[in-house]
């Protein structure tokens, strides 16, 4: 029988390895034939590897200083995946000879790499012992490399720089209309009574772009190492990134594309826009912050420009619902939480799927990828008088049967939306009006540069922005509070909407901004 044992042995050592392939290997995965696949490679050494470990960091770090937690986890970050990509790199080189891999792209806010692979390669992937995960990328795009601008966005780009500095919009408490949105939830308080108005704050907005109007333009975060000359001035891999950069094209440019109304611009306006020059309208919630503008919806590298570019807090308009993403979620979920250790709390729109919506999805289905992650805060929509918006998206959401994140299952879902605001019916910037946009029944109240600021677009994409800017009034005034201790803050004082508490149509509540600046005063 002895000389059987090593036979028996190999045996036992290939199954092994062939269990531990399959485990490591998403399912969704074709793995026939010989055709390359999208892939991302998640390693085994990241800050947060299962479900659990975010809120287990949170509880150990809540008395550390934001800036100290933001300093700390960011090299972490990036020094794991440095590590990792020495222990992975001598395999990746001779996939690449064998003409098995290609279009490698390195990450760090989620440690691993992203690449087209064969099924061989996958598989020799997949019992590296530096790999946790090789996920199907349900949403890989091919890489552009950074280029500059053409002559005529450049030139743009250059009047957009002039508007900024000479500084036409002005956020004067005086003399100025304020719409009744921004009262709502006591804005014009926390300017008056408490002094924060965003300042020291920046705001990361993910979305289409901005229109070059003053009173968004003089609110720009500016590069300080950047300058507009079709070149990489700061050698961050970027050409031309002076106020953010566009990740879909590669290229600096970040003014709104044609379009029959500016997405970006309205966002944008209401979290921070500057009092219009000429009608005197403030639409910003937070009018002394800075807008780091962006392009490219769930780019990971979009997420590392903006956390080592000092974003505080990151708008987000875009959401997946009705498409199946399989695990791929749960990388998403591991980036985000990343990015909130590191101090940057993310908030967004809940979506337009509700129950009465002309595009309805099923319940569970309404909130999509990322506000479905338990730390981004995902804002609902009410109309003025409070009553329900059939648009808006309900929860709750399930995470179940997802790699390293099954801890929300049907039976003990996710409570989500967290917090709710207004979604429509009151001033904001898109481009001046067209046919189209006078069809729709949108009415323009004042005109500017480039822009018309008009009452009449509707969507939960404009419920986000309130959130965003109530929490960045709360950093301006405690800016050493981490991401976690802002999104507690802000539902703990919510006005409460519907039934007694938390629920599943309105969150804690309207957000309101005086009380959560007062609070966020209180906490040393």
């Amino acid at each position: 029988m002895a000389r059987f044992l090593p036979t028996l042995s190999f045996l036992g050592v290939a199954f092994a390895s062939h269990f531990l392939m399959g485990a490591k290997i998403d399912e969704a995965l074709p793995m026939a034939g010989d055709s390359f696949r999208p892939v991302f490679v998640r390693m085994e050494d990241q800050l947060f590897r299962k479900a659990g470990d975010y809120e287990t960091f949170c509880k150990a770090k809540s008395d550390v200083p934001r800036s100290t937690n933001r300093k700390e986890v960011t090299a972490l970050l990036r020094k794991n995946a440095g590590n990792s990509w020495e222990k992975v790199k001598g395999l990746l080189g001779e996939l690449e000879k064998a003409g098995s891999i290609r279009g490698q792209k390195r990450f760090w806010i989620v440690n691993g790499f992203s690449c087209a692979a064969k099924p061989e390669a996958i598989r020799r992937l997949a019992v590296h012992d530096a790999v946790s995960f090789v996920y199907l990328d349900r949403l890989a795009r091919p890489a552009k490399p950074p280029r500059a601008m053409s002559p005529a966005r450049m030139t743009a780009m250059k009047a957009l720089v002039k508007l900024r500095e000479e500084k036409l919009a002005e956020t004067p408490l005086k003399n100025t209309r304020i719409p009744w949105n921004l009262k709502a939830i006591k804005a014009p308080e926390v300017w008056r009574q408490e002094a924060a108005f965003g300042e020291g704050v920046t705001v990361a907005v993910i979305d289409s772009g901005i229109l070059p109007t003053p009173s968004l333009a003089t609110a720009l975060w500016k590069n300080p190492n950047e300058i507009l000359n079709g070149e990489d001035d700061d050698d961050n891999g970027l050409v031309d990134d002076m106020f953010g950069y566009d990740f879909t094209s590669g290229t600096g440019y970040i003014l709104e594309l044609v379009s029959t109304m500016s997405h970006g611009s309205s966002c944008a306006g209401i979290i921070a826009g500057r009092t219009s020059a000429k009608s005197g309208w403030q639409t910003g919630i937070a009018p002394q912050a800075d807008l780091m503008l962006i392009k490219g919806s769930f780019d990971l590298r979009a997420l590392e420009y903006l956390l080592v570019n000092g974003a505080d807090v990151v708008s987000m308009s875009f959401m997946i619902v009705g498409r199946e993403l399989g695990h791929l979620r749960g990388l998403y979920r591991n980036a985000f939480e990343h990015l909130s250790a590191a101090g940057v709390l993310s908030v967004g729109g809940a979506g337009n799927y509700g129950p009465k919506s002309r595009r309805a999805m099923p319940e569970g289905k309404q909130i999509g990828l990322p506000k479905d992650i338990p730390c981004v805060i995902a804002m609902a929509g009410v109309a003025k008088d409070r009553s329900p918006v059939a648009f808006s998206s309900h929860g709750p959401c399930y995470w179940d049967k997802v790699a390293f994140f099954s801890d929300y299952p049907k039976d003990k879902p996710l409570s989500k939306p967290d917090l709710t605001a207004f979604p429509t019916g009151y001033p904001m910037w898109t481009y001046p009006p067209s046919r189209l946009t006078k069809a729709r029944g949108w009415k323009e109240i004042s005109a500017e540069v480039s822009a018309s600021l008009v009452v009449g677009p509707a969507g939960n994409s404009f419920s986000g922005p309130h959130g965003v800017g109530v929490a960045t009034l709360v950093l301006s005034a405690n800016q050493e509070l981490n991401s976690w201790e802002v999104k507690e803050l802000l539902e703990k004082t919510a006005t409460d909407l519907g039934d007694k508490g938390r629920d599943t149509n309105y969150g804690a509540g309207l957000i309101n901004a005086l009380a959560a600046v007062r609070a966020a005063k209180k906490i040393d």
